[in-house]
């Protein structure tokens, strides 16, 4: 099995013939549309909306062109032909600022339009963007704003980058992303030193990437006070489709559900031989076996189990393999972490990932596929219609992985232990770990408003974080994780953090749905899917019977774990 993904249907290289066409049509047709839009959009008719919403769909179908470029970087950081034909791309792409600016403005003052075929489609999208005109500043300024954007954030975001993925420590040479995945190990002296490797190594970067974050959300700060949000966190929850009531909810049920969250950390200790809280270099220790999977075993225990669900997310997860949508190991040159990327022109995704052998990598790989499943449900759509937030992606993901994990788990010959070890690692990761992420980050926005936070400075403030969240359940810390995580040098994606936990728990609801329903769930969840990108998450969650301003609601997620908890303990 080839590990390696195939970009070829997307283009074969910068130089060939087809990259260089599409460059000059994409500038073409943007040129046209920002010289249209200076010339109509003032007129408020329903001619001018549909002729906008036809134009940006067909701009929108050269997206491929950064997706392929940000693709083949990822698994190549210092490629300087890729990284220069990016910087060429960004810089035109800079001008989608002008038509976008004129038509917010359009929008705002529209107050009324027919419906249309086209509009009717499309009336989500036209909604959306009345309530986020209110944000957007003159077209001049965010066309500024834009190529400003290309040599601050994102080249800050592009540095980041390059110092973590060939950043080598002193464990036997491994690269970061190798000697995190040592985390997995069953050695608990291997696992102990990789972790110590991995802390020192981040020594030799920590004062470029202060420099790296400081820069990302010094400018996010600035952004969101200029257009009029309260906080990034404001801004960021808009974006997200959900509002605070929304986010209050679901954060009060996990802090009213801590301590008993945090007791699976002591029955792991014990389980490991210990006596108290647990190290944090033991958090993703297996139990039971191994824990060893080859990639052709991973494989096979995703399609199963996406099969035992449905024919469709079965055959999916096997065309995935088959014309190779999947970049599954390590090596140097390479970014940390694992995503799924849709091309939505094409109908296709990829996934990236950084496969260790440990059941964990296995439900990466199914998290993973469960994106791109979720991206088949919107193909129908077009692209303007095709958008949803992160913390709908993040269920449809968790989601996956609850396939896998219980189909495993009726396996009679299955590690109970280490499946369901898995399972409440991954799910304490995404509620306790993200609880301590969000509260990190919401700090570092708060502080550096008043100004420049040193290396030193933002390991304190991920230390405190943690302590809030794991409470005395860890004896010992991670202060350099806001080193390693890509989720914070993102400067379009902030707050990257709570919707893991929303996913979790949404899809904990969901599942509960599944195992009461059975098969006759499978068509509720694919409109639950299928809604998902024309609809406030809300809305969406009503499809299948949910209230998200409910707390309780996200208490039962949180009492779902807890009862795997209790049973992980008596195993």
């Amino acid at each position: 099995m080839n590990t390696a993904w195939s970009l070829d249907s997307i283009y074969t290289s910068v130089d060939s013939e087809e990259f260089k066409r599409d460059i000059e049509k994409y500038k073409t047709l943007l040129d046209e549309l920002n010289k249209w839009a200076r010339e109509n959009l003032y007129r408020y008719s329903n001619e001018s909306l549909e002729k906008y919403i036809e134009l940006k769909n067909r701009l929108m179908s050269y997206d491929k062109l950064e997706l392929y470029l940000n693709l083949a970087i990822s698994t190549d950081t210092e490629n300087q032909e890729l990284n220069k034909a990016l910087d060429t791309l960004e810089n035109i792409k800079a001008d989608e600022a002008v038509h976008e600016a004129l038509f917010s403005g359009f929008i705002k003052g529209m107050e009324e339009y027919s419906k249309t075929p086209l509009l009717n489609e499309h009336s989500y999208f036209i909604n959306e963007q009345k309530k986020k005109a209110e944000h957007i500043l003159s077209s001049e300024e965010e066309d500024i704003i834009s190529k400003m954007k290309i040599n601050g954030s994102k080249l800050w975001e592009k540095q980041w980058q390059s110092l973590t993925s060939n950043l080598v420590t002193e464990h036997e040479n491994m690269t970061l992303t190798q000697v995190r995945n040592m985390a997995y190990s069953p050695d608990r002296d291997e696992r102990k030193a990789a972790y110590e490797a991995e802390l020192k190594a981040y020594e030799k970067i920590k004062t470029p990437v202060a420099y790296c974050l400081n820069g990302i959300k010094g400018e996010v700060i600035k952004l969101a006070d200029m257009r009029g949000y309260s906080s990034p966190l404001e801004m960021t929850l808009a974006g997200s489709r959900i509002d605070m009531d929304i986010l209050n909810a679901m954060l009060s049920a996990i802090e009213e559900g801590l301590p008993k969250l945090r007791e699976y950390f002591m029955i792991k200790s014990e389980k490991l031989g210990g006596n108290g809280p647990l190290p944090f270099w033991d958090i993703f220790a297996p139990l039971g076996g191994s824990g060893k999977y080859t990639v052709e075993e991973a494989k096979d225990i995703v399609i199963k189990s996406f099969y035992s669900f449905s024919q469709d997310m079965g055959r999916f997860a096997e065309s995935a393999f088959e014309n190779r949508w999947l970049d599954i190991m390590p090596h140097k040159g390479k970014i940390g972490g694992a995503y799924c990327e849709t091309i939505h022109s094409l109908k296709e995704s990829r996934i990236l990932m950084n496969f260790g052998g440990a059941f964990d990598d296995v439900v990466t790989m199914a998290h993973e596929l469960g994106h791109a499943f979720h991206n088949t449900r919107l193909f129908h759509l077009s692209e303007l219609n095709s958008f949803y937030p992160m913390p709908i992606a993040e269920t449809a993901s968790t989601f996956c992985e609850s396939i896998v994990i219980n189909q495993v788990l009726k396996n009679t010959d299955a590690d109970k232990v280490s499946v369901l070890e898995t399972e409440l690692q991954g799910i304490i990761q995404c509620v306790v770990d993200i609880y301590s992420r969000f509260i990190f980050e919401d700090s570092v926005f708060k502080n550096r408003k008043n100004g420049f936070l040193s290396a030193d400075e933002l390991c304190g403030l991920m230390e405190r974080a943690q302590k809030k969240a794991y409470g005395k359940g860890l004896e010992s810390l991670h202060p350099y994780m806001w080193i390693c995580k890509p989720h914070y040098y993102d400067p379009d994606f902030n707050y990257y953090n709570f919707p893991y936990a929303f996913g979790a728990l949404l899809s904990k609801g969901l599942y509960a749905m599944y195992n009461e329903m059975g098969k006759a769930f499978v068509p509720l969840y694919d409109k639950f899917l299928s809604c998902s990108s024309t609809m406030d998450i809300k809305d969406v969650a009503k499809t299948a019977g949910i209230d998200i301003y409910d707390k309780n609601f996200w208490k039962m997620g949180v009492n779902m774990i807890i009862d795997e908890i209790d049973e992980f303990g008596k195993l």
